[in-house]
C-alpha cells in the first residue's frame, strides 16, 4: 500500500506557477562549499590519499567511506552526547543512529594499529557493525568487496591501514557530541570523494553519472512531496534518490521525514556493488531507511503483497546501452509489456513500460533519460509511443545538450510522463541552446536547468527552443516525438549581400550536420556490435 498522502497542496501543471520553486542551492549545483565542508573534505581527501595505489581505486574509495560510517557510529554511540545547535537549520535532519558494539569501535582499531592484522580486524569490525544493524547494513559490506581496495601483501596492508587510521583520528573527523544531528558537510564531502573515484567511469555500458543540474531538473519537474514514494529502478550510486530527498526538504519542509519514518525512497540496481554504494551514500547523507535492492527491475520488480509496488514518482537515468531479454516479456505475470515487446538492444522502451506500470494511477509522474532513438524509431517502439499518446501520458520531451554525459557521444533526451493530465498537448524543448561551451565544468549548469524548468512549467512557445504541440499536431507526425520535428531553429537575420556571413553560416551548419552524423554512426556501431555479439 502507498504511504498516506500529506495534507499539502499538490502542484499540478495548472497551479505550479503559483507555488514558489525552491532555488537551486549553490552547494548542490555550483559546488560552493558549505560551512565545514573544506575541513571535512580535506580530511577525507588526505585519508583517501593513504590508499593511493594500494588496490582497486574505486574500491579503495568505498573502503574509505565504509570506515567513515564506522567512525561516525563509534563516535555517536555515547548515550549522553553534548548538546548540538544546528548551523544550518534549513537543511538539518536527524542522523540515523547505528548500534556500535565495543569490538567494532574505531578506538579499538586505532589503539591496535601497530599490531599485525589491521585488515582482519577492520573487516571483523565492519561485520560486527552490520550484524548489530541488520536492517540498515545487512549484506552491505560484502557486496562492496572491500578487500580488493587493499594491497595483496599482508605487511603492506598493515602499513596502509595504519596510515589510514592515523588520518581518521584528526579533529575534522571527530563526530563525538553530534549524536542524532545530521551534518551537511559530511554528505557534501562524501559526494566530492565519490565524484573523484567515478570521473573515469564514462561508458555506454555503465549508468552515466547524472549531472547535478539534470538531477535537480528531473526532481523539479516531478515534484516529489512529503510522504510520497519515490523509486529509481536504475539507481546506480543513488544520485537521483538523493536529489529527490533534497527536493522534499527544500520544497516541502520534509527535513526529518523522507527516509526516516517510512520507506519512501526505493531503488533497484543491476550491479550489486553499485547498489551497495548507493546504500552507503544515502546512509552518510543521513537517510537511514531507504529500500534499495540489487536486481534487474525488468526481471525482478519490487513487489508488495504479490503485486507491483506503486510509487508516486519514478526517476531513472539507465545505462545508454541498456539490454533485456524480450522472451521474458511475453510471459510477464504483471502485464507490463502488453502494448509491445521491444528488441533486446532497445530496452529503454521496456524500462519506461515498467516504470509506468509502477506509477500511482492518480498521482503518478516520472522522468527518464533515454537515447534519442526511443523518440522516433519504427516498429515496436512506434506502437508504444502511440499507446502512450492515446493514453495522454507524455507531458514533456527535452532534447539534452550533446555530450552531457562524459565518455559517450550518444544523443539523449529527458521524457516526462504523468498518469493524469489536464490537457493533451506535449511540450518539446531543445536544450542544446543552453549548453555551456565545451571544456571544464558541466554542459548544463544551474541557470540552464532553472530556465528549462520555468519553460516547462509555463508551457509557452519560445522561438528556436520550445514548442507546445497540440494532440492533433503530434498525431499528424505519426507519433514521432523527435524534437527536431516540432522545434524549428530560430530565424537568423543576415544580409544576403554579406557573402562572408553566408559562408560562416554554411560552415556552422556543416559542423552541426557532422555532429549529427557522428552521433548516428555511434548508435549504429553500438547496434551492429550488439547484433554481432548476439549472433
Amino acid at each position: 500500500m502507498l504511504p498516506l498522502r500529506g495534507t499539502h497542496r499538490r502542484a499540478t501543471p495548472g497551479n505550479r506557477g503559483r507555488r514558489r520553486t525552491p532555488a537551486l542551492k549553490e552547494n548542490h549545483m555550483s559546488r560552493t562549499p558549505l560551512r565545514g565542508v573544506p575541513a571535512t573534505l580535506a580530511a577525507l581527501t588526505s585519508a583517501r590519499d593513504a590508499l593511493e595505489g594500494a588496490g582497486s581505486e574505486e574500491t579503495a574509495t568505498h573502503l574509505l567511506l565504509a570506515l567513515l560510517l564506522l567512525k561516525i557510529a563509534s563516535d555517536t554511540a555515547d548515550p549522553d552526547p553534548l548538546p548540538v545547535h544546528s548551523e544550518q537549520p534549513g537543511t538539518v535532519r536527524t542522523m540515523p543512529r547505528l548500534e556500535a558494539p565495543g569490538e567494532a569501535r574505531f578506538e579499538r582499531l586505532f589503539q591496535q594499529r601497530y599490531s599485525p592484522g589491521n585488515a582482519p580486524r577492520l573487516m571483523a569490525a565492519l561485520r560486527l557493525l552490520a550484524q548489530a544493524n541488520p536492517a540498515r547494513l545487512g549484506n552491505l559490506f560484502p557486496a562492496l568487496q572491500l578487500e580488493s581496495g587493499l594491497p595483496a601483501d599482508a605487511e603492506q596492508r598493515d602499513t596502509v591501514l595504519r596510515r589510514l587510521f592515523d588520518r581518521f583520528s584528526i579533529p575534522a573527523l571527530d563526530f563525538r557530541g553530534r549524536l542524532r544531528t545530521y551534518r551537511p558537510d559530511i554528505g557534501e564531502a562524501v559526494d566530492r570523494v565519490l565524484e573523484r573515484s567515478t570521473a573515469q567511469r564514462g561508458s555506454a555500458a555503465k549508468p552515466p553519472s547524472v549531472p547535478d543540474a539534470l538531477a535537480w531538473l528531473m526532481t523539479a519537474l516531478t515534484d516529489p512531496g512529503r510522504d510520497e514514494a519515490v523509486c529509481d529502478p536504475a539507481c546506480d550510486d543513488g544520485r537521483l534518490l538523493l536529489a529527490a530527498a533534497r527536493w522534499v526538504c527544500d520544497a516541502h519542509g520534509g527535513h526529518s521525514r523522507l527516509g526516516a519514518r517510512q520507506q519512501l525512497l526505493c531503488g533497484q540496481e543491476r550491479d550489486p556493488r553499485r547498489c551497495a554504494v548507493a546504500r552507503l551514500r544515502l546512509l552518510l547523507h543521513g537517510l537511514g531507511n531507504p529500500y534499495l535492492r540489487a536486481g534487474d527491475p525488468l526481471d525482478e520488480p519490487l513487489l508488495e503483497a504479490g503485486r507491483l509496488r506503486r510509487f508516486h514518482v519514478a526517476l531513472a537515468c539507465p545505462p545508454l546501452s541498456l539490454q533485456w531479454s524480450p522472451t521474458r516479456g511475453f510471459s510477464d505475470p504483471y502485464l507490463r509489456f502488453m502494448h509491445a515487446i521491444v528488441p533486446r538492444q532497445w530496452a529503454h522502451a521496456a524500462l519506461i513500460q515498467h516504470m509506468l506500470a509502477t506509477l500511482d494511477p492518480q498521482y503518478g509522474r516520472m522522468a527518464v533519460v533515454v537515447p534519442h532513438g526511443v523518440l522516433f524509431r519504427d516498429g515496436a517502439e512506434a506502437s508504444l509511443r502511440q499507446a502512450w499518446l492515446d493514453a495522454n501520458l507524455v507531458e514533456t520531451v527535452i532534447g539534452l545538450p550533446d555530450r552531457l554525459f562524459a565518455g559517450t557521444p550518444v544523443a539523449t533526451a529527458l521524457v516526462v510522463m504523468r498518469t493524469v493530465r489536464r490537457d493533451a498537448a506535449v511540450m518539446f524543448v531543445d536544450a542544446a541552446v543552453l549548453a555551456r561551451p565545451a571544456g571544464r565544468g558541466p554542459r548544463l549548469d544551474a541557470a540552464g536547468a532553472a530556465r528549462l524548468h520555468r519553460i516547462c512549467s509555463e508551457r509557452v512557445n519560445v522561438p528556436g527552443m520550445a514548442h507546445l504541440a497540440s494532440a492533433e499536431e503530434v498525431a499528424a507526425s505519426g507519433a514521432n516525438l523527435s524534437i527536431a520535428r516540432y522545434v524549428q531553429p530560430a530565424p537568423v537575420s543576415c544580409d544576403v549581400t554579406d557573402l562572408a556571413a553566408l559562408r560562416a553560416r554554411r560552415v556552422a551548419l556543416t559542423a552541426e550536420l557532422n555532429e549529427i552524423q557522428q552521433a548516428l554512426n555511434a548508435e549504429l556501431d553500438a547496434l551492429t556490435s550488439e547484433l554481432f555479439e548476439a549472433g
